[in-house]
C-alpha cells in the first residue's frame, strides 16, 4: 500500500519559526482554534476580525493589542505543530525585534489557509453531535 507521503505534500501547512535560534515546528489546522481562544481569551470569530483589522491597516505596529494578537497566532501555531508550552512562555521567550519576523512566517501559513466561519461553526456543531452520542 502506498504512503500518503508518497503521493502528496504532507507537509503543505508546515514550517518553522526560530526562536532565539532553534527552529520550532508551526502548524495552522483546524485543531489550532482552541489554541487561538485560549492565548487570546476571546472566541476564534473576534480574533480573526481583530488581526484583519490589524493588517487592514497597511503597516504594523508593535503596540500592546498587536503584540498580543501577534503571540495568540505564535502560541496557536506552536502548539499544534507538537510543541508543548505556555503563551507566557512564547511571550517571554521571543525577544521584541524578533516578533515581526516570527509572526511573518506565521501570517503567511495562517493566510495560506482557506478557513471560513461556516467551517468553524460546522466543527463545533460535530464536536456536539458526537459527543451527545
Amino acid at each position: 500500500m502506498a504512503r500518503l507521503s508518497d503521493l502528496v505534500n504532507v507537509n503543505i501547512n508546515r514550517n518553522t519559526i526560530i526562536i532565539q535560534g532553534v527552529q520550532i515546528p508551526v502548524i495552522f489546522t483546524f485543531k489550532s482554534f482552541p489554541y487561538v481562544e485560549e492565548a487570546y481569551g476571546k472566541p476564534y470569530e473576534v480574533f480573526e476580525k481583530d488581526i484583519n483589522h490589524m493588517l487592514r491597516k497597511g503597516k504594523l505596529s508593535l503596540g500592546k493589542n498587536e503584540i498580543r494578537l501577534m503571540n495568540a497566532l505564535i502560541y496557536a501555531m506552536v502548539r499544534s505543530g507538537g510543541t508543548d508550552c505556555t503563551i507566557s512562555e512564547i511571550e517571554s521567550s521571543i525577544p521584541l525585534h524578533d516578533l515581526p519576523n516570527i509572526f511573518q512566517v506565521t501570517l503567511d501559513i495562517f493566510n495560506n489557509q482557506n478557513f471560513q466561519q461556516s467551517d468553524m461553526a460546522k466543527i463545533k456543531t460535530e464536536k456536539k453531535s458526537t459527543q451527545d452520542r
